[in-house]
């Protein structure tokens, strides 16, 4: 997210949205909020588009900040805070919102509004005063269980699975690590990101080396899922942009295009045989797709809100899913469709990751509440809470073995899991930070 901005604006005035408000809305809310790409059906580019609104209604009510999502969300009043996944607006800016709210939220002055959009390389480059621990974004254990994949900005840390201690670090990428994953034989260790409404990027890697293999720029959004196929010889990556692509991992040549969901794609996952792919997505749906010819062929749209992530069962037979309406759904998959087995509402806010463990018994969630949880697969019965989580946790990982769990969160620091009795084992926070 872009740095904040202190607004000074005269206490005997009231904001003004050309001068004001607009070029909030534009450092920090039109990267997600444009034309392109709606997220929660939502467009920022003007004040007539604030006025329409999104899913959840009008961004704003003329005169009533405490009835318009906008404040709220960006007050962190109103789950989930914004702007997602980034440091929150500062004090003065959120008071400015409110302030032009309470005015009646007046339009530009005196002359036609021009639509804001997304400005690449807008900002210059600004370097921390302080020590700052880069975020964990995303998360994923080596195949043999030695190493963990750690996303964060520019690239993928590769870490001492029992130390937590980082060994190297892969750079490449111009945004974040917002997904990581290893190859299924462990020799590949792919990240996905890129900027904002200008391109999604994937870098690949040898783990032995560091040698990179592959680069792909294909989507026209930021990358934030990807996976490799059971037999590694291809890869799959899901955008803002709403599209699935499939890629050779050989040569990184475009394999295909799955075209279908109305809405940022931020899940995915193959079954164990490799006959299906499954998305999940802020269109509030989990489609099912035949990697090898593309075509979708059924999609479960029972959630009320959007899916953040999707796990599948190690047989391969069944899908969980959580996302912003706080409640875990599992369905059991077959040929002709998806029949709902489950459903839990199982936090307070919003679900960003969930797991099945390698046995297939226990599912486990994390969400913007700051717990993880445990719960028996087959039933969803909580079997343990692991709170006071010092920041979200963006992204969990089972060890292939199941007896551990890691767990990186926004702040930075890590924590991995012992699953006998999922007692913190290894919580990690300086060793993490100077590998980059």
């Amino acid at each position: 997210m872009a740095t904040a901005v202190l607004w000074a604006v005269s206490a005997a005035a009231s904001p003004t949205y050309t001068s004001d408000v607009a070029p909030i809305l534009q450092r920090s809310c039109v990267g997600c909020h444009s034309e392109n790409t709606r997220m929660g059906g939502l467009v920022l580019v003007t004040r007539e588009a604030l006025g329409r609104g999104g899913t959840r209604g009008p961004a704003v009510v003329p005169g009533d900040p405490e009835s318009s999502p906008l404040y709220l969300m960006v007050a962190g009043r109103l789950e989930p805070r914004m702007p997602f996944s980034a440091e929150p607006l500062g004090a003065a800016e959120v008071e400015v919102l409110r302030r032009w709210i309470e005015a009646g939220a007046p339009g530009p002055e005196g002359h036609d509004e021009q639509p804001l959009s997304v400005q690449p390389g807008r900002l210059p480059p600004i370097e921390p005063t302080e020590e700052v621990a880069p975020q964990i974004f995303s998360v994923a254990y080596h195949p043999d269980g030695r190493l963990l994949a750690l996303g964060r900005h520019g690239g993928v840390a590769l870490a001492d699975a029992g130390t937590g201690v980082a060994v190297t670090f892969l750079d490449g990428l111009s945004d974040i690590a917002r997904t990581v994953a290893f190859s299924p034989d462990g020799s590949l260790v792919a990240a996905g990101g890129g900027p904002p409404q200008q391109h999604g990027q994937v870098r690949v890697w040898q783990v032995a080396d560091g040698r990179e293999v592959a680069t792909i720029k294909g989507h026209k959004d930021t990358v934030q899922a990807l996976a490799f196929s059971p037999g590694g010889d291809s890869l799959a990556t899901a955008s803002y942009d709403k599209d699935i692509k499939l890629w050779e991992v050989a040569t990184g040549a475009e394999l295909r295009t799955l075209s279908d969901h109305i809405d940022a794609v931020y899940a995915l996952a193959f079954t164990p045989d490799g006959t299906r792919l499954l998305s999940g997505s802020a269109d509030r749906s989990v489609k099912v797709w035949d990697p090898l010819t593309g075509e979708r062929l059924y999609t479960l749209s029972d959630p009320t809100d959007g899916i953040n992530s999707i796990a599948i069962h190690p047989s391969g037979k069944r899908v969980a899913a959580g996302g912003h309406d706080r409640t875990i759904r599992v369905w059991e998959l077959d040929e002709d469709g998806g029949r709902l087995v489950n459903v839990l509402i199982a936090h307070q806010s919003p679900i960003l990751r969930i797991a099945y463990a390698p046995d297939g018994n226990r599912i486990v969630t994390s969400a913007a509440d700051r717990t993880v949880k445990v719960f028996a697969a087959d039933t969803l019965q909580e079997l343990a809470t692991l709170d006071g989580q010092p920041d979200w946790v963006m992204s969990l990982a089972f060890s292939g073995d199941g007896d551990r769990l890691a767990a990186g969160r926004y702040d930075g620091s890590l924590s991995i899991y012992d699953t006998e009795d999922y007692n913190d084992a290894l919580s990690v926070n300086e060793e993490v930070r100077g590998s980059q």
